[in-house]
């Protein structure tokens, strides 16, 4: 019985041995079961001044209307705002010339700075805009991940953009100062929620049941009749 027990011990001890040795030669190989976690990025604007020119802005400079919106990638109002208001303004008014759109990140959690960086590299290969519209779109299948850059490199291929200058982009947070910028020219007046919306430089705020279409559209349109 002894010499049993002996054995059954010293079977469970090779198993062990095993999968230790298992295990090392995978770390030295390079493999992970798990992908590393995002780096942390610097949430404080630092040396980096307020820059209006942080922002990505869509129609021409010298449109009667100038629409600034301050959004936060993990803000369920700002999604619900971009859904509706948002992306239609633009696609209606967009090239109309009557409307300048000015998109500013204001990341207000720790896990806002990591979208809002992506959508600044998308913005280097010109589809800002249509990154900003999945990472609201996607927002559930890439909160919750510890790199959510994994995901955002899928949606830059989905986008047919040059994933590996992407990954480079985001992996490297090579447009962290742009967002920084951002966020200290939203602060510069006195920005501290999301979403906030100026009209020609003064505070709109979001109304009705189309979540501040349909006042913007009329505002938009008093401004080109020039009133």
């Amino acid at each position: 019985m002894a010499k049993a027990n002996g054995s059954g011990k010293g079977f469970f001890i090779l198993i062990a041995i095993v999968v230790a040795v298992g295990g090392y030669l995978l770390v030295r190989a390079g493999g992970s079961p798990e992908a590393p976690e995002l780096a942390p990025v610097a949430l404080s604007g630092g040396d980096v001044a307020a820059d209006m020119s942080s922002g990505t802005a869509l129609g021409p400079e010298d449109a009667p209307a100038v629409i600034m919106e301050f959004a936060d990638f993990l803000c369920p109002h700002c999604r619900q705002f971009n859904a509706l208001s948002g992306k239609l303004l633009r696609q209606n008014y967009g090239s109309s010339g009557d409307m300048r759109w000015i998109s500013f990140d204001f990341p207000l959690w720790p896990e806002s700075w990591a979208p809002a960086i992506a959508a600044q590299c998308a913005k280097r290969q010109g589809k800002y805009w249509e990154m900003k519209d999945l990472l609201y779109a996607r927002v559930d299948s890439w909160r919750r991940e510890s790199n959510p850059n994994r995901k955002f490199v899928d949606y830059a291929r989905d986008l047919g953009m040059d994933a590996d200058a992407f990954k480079s982009c985001v992996d490297g947070q090579e447009t962290l100062a742009a967002v920084q910028a951002s966020k200290a020219y939203g602060e510069s007046l006195g920005i501290s929620s999301t979403p906030t919306i100026y009209f020609n430089g003064e505070p709109y705020t979001l109304t009705g049941p189309d979540y501040g279409y349909g006042g913007l559209e009329e505002r938009i349109k008093a401004a080109a009749a020039g009133e």
